[in-house]
């Protein structure tokens, strides 16, 4: 049943009361079937910077020259809260209910708004996109898709892949069995690993990280074995427990394990196999009861193929092996990574953003990501320093494509390191995309000797994916 008002209801001694009803809403205009204006409150001839008085009288065109209320009086048909923008860009959301008779006659229209500012509308569109968030969730978890607990959210992603790692996490949470997982720099692994122990029922007992990559080679045994005293000089008099000792019935994270020697590597997987360590100058091993998580961002199997890595060792470790996916391919997550990035910078700065616009998470969404979570949290932080708005807009991030516009002097020649000046800014960031994006594709050739299947694996995409890429780049070269 349409809603309207009857104009022949409305009689003369109630006019007054009619117009301070009138008066209390935000925004209210009331025209008669001619599309003048017979009445306008305080609130909206404000928002024109008019008088009312000097409204009444006035066409609606006149004021609002794309306004759409003719449509109620032509259609006599009511619209509620409809989001609308004026020419000079200020959006309103309002309904619009025809005027009619006991003869079924248009006399008019009146409008009403309950939104009487931008910051308003924006306030709005936050709780609906958070609604849609929760609303995702709530249906992936529904379908069985994530039956992980709360404790998971330290994980940010609503995607199938992050869904499904969740799902995996939570029956893996208290297994004792080796864990590796692989992925691009800056995928996330150490949060992966945190989360694991953090769920796990070692939680309230050591976690010990050890960088491989970052303890000196001469220094690394010991560091992770320890040693007895006086087992060498300038050692500590009274010895010293090794990061696997201090981990004990605890977690003992090996972050880019693929830098341990070949050497230190035999001594791991004795660990690994016996559950015991031995310090270093000591003939007395030292039970274990550890969880050990291993990270790496290389293939490790090539670097078995290379005699890098042992193969004993990397079966020893992947008992569990998870990959963590790269943020190229799952683009629908960068919404809530940027929302608990700007949470988190808030914090740490002690800033009151209160978040992103959608034309901004549009243009994030469209870059590769080739540093991953990483890269967007950097880039996040070096927005919200610069920005002047309380909302990161898409401007506050046209470094990116200063960034992948960059190319190497020795490699290109000087009239094509500047896009011509006439080029839109959105010409120039994707054409910049894709000329990075070509030369990750032919880099990874050139790598793999030309085996495309190699070189996809290495992107980090499929295939048949890499094909078309190369057919859209017209790249012939490869096996």
């Amino acid at each position: 049943m349409k809603k309207f008002i009857r104009s022949d209801n409305i009689y003369e001694n109630t006019h007054e009361l009619c117009f301070q009803i009138f008066d209390s809403l935000y925004f209210q205009v009331l025209l008669n079937k001619n599309g003048r204006i017979i009445y306008i409150n305080d609130n909206y001839a404000e928002f024109f910077g008019k008088k009312k008085d000097d409204i009444i009288g006035m066409q609606i065109e006149e004021l609002i020259p794309n306004t759409q209320l003719y449509d109620a009086i032509n259609t006599a048909s009511p619209a509620f809260d409809e989001l609308f923008q004026l020419e000079d860009g200020r959006q309103i959301v309002y309904s619009r209910l025809p005027v009619i008779n006991s003869h079924g006659e248009v006399q008019g229209v009146a409008t009403s708004s309950s939104f009487n500012s931008a910051e308003q509308i924006r306030n709005l569109q936050e709780r609906v996109r958070k609604l849609e968030e929760s609303n995702l969730l709530l249906n992936r978890r529904l379908h069985g898709l994530n039956n992980a607990p709360d404790i998971f959210d330290s994980i940010v992603g609503i995607s199938d892949k992050i869904t499904e790692l969740k799902n995996v996490l939570f029956r893996i949470s208290n297994t004792a069995l080796p864990i590796l997982l692989t992925g691009e720099t800056g995928t996330g692994k150490e949060v992966f690993a945190t989360t694991i122990h953090n769920v796990s029922n070692r939680r309230d007992k050591p976690f010990v990280k050890i960088n491989c990559a970052a303890i000196p080679k001469d220094l690394v045994e010991s560091e992770l074995f320890g040693y007895v005293s006086g087992t060498f000089s300038g050692a500590n008099k009274t010895g010293k427990a090794g990061k696997f000792e201090e981990a004990n019935h605890g977690t003992v994270l090996l972050d880019e394990v693929e830098e341990l020697s070949l050497d230190t590597q035999s001594k791991l997987l004795r660990v690994l196999q016996e559950y015991e360590v031995e310090r270093i100058g000591s003939i007395h091993p030292i039970p274990l009861d550890i969880q050990v998580i291993c990270c790496s961002n290389q293939d490790l199997y090539q670097m078995v193929k290379e005699k890098k890595f042992r193969e004993d060792l990397l079966y020893r470790i992947n008992v569990i092996e998870l990959r963590i996916p790269p943020l190229r391919e799952r683009p629908e997550d960068i919404p809530l990574l940027c929302k608990s990035i700007i949470e988190e910078i808030n914090r740490k700065y002690h800033l009151h953003y209160k978040g992103i616009s959608d034309a901004a998470i549009s243009y994030l969404s469209s870059y590769s990501w080739p540093g991953n979570v990483r890269e967007l949290k950097h880039f996040i932080e070096r927005a919200c320093i610069m920005s002047d708005s309380d909302i990161l807009q898409k401007s506050d991030f046209n470094f990116i494509c200063e960034k992948i516009c960059e190319t190497p002097a020795a490699e290109t020649h000087s009239s094509e390191q500047h896009l011509s000046s006439d080029l839109s800014e959105e010409r120039n960031y994707f054409a910049g995309k894709e000329r990075y994006e070509k030369e990750q594709i032919l880099s990874a050739l050139r790598q793999s000797a030309g085996n495309r299947t190699k070189a996809a694996k290495a992107l980090g995409i499929s295939r048949s994916l890499l094909y078309d890429k190369l057919r859209k780049y017209d790249i012939l070269s490869g096996k």
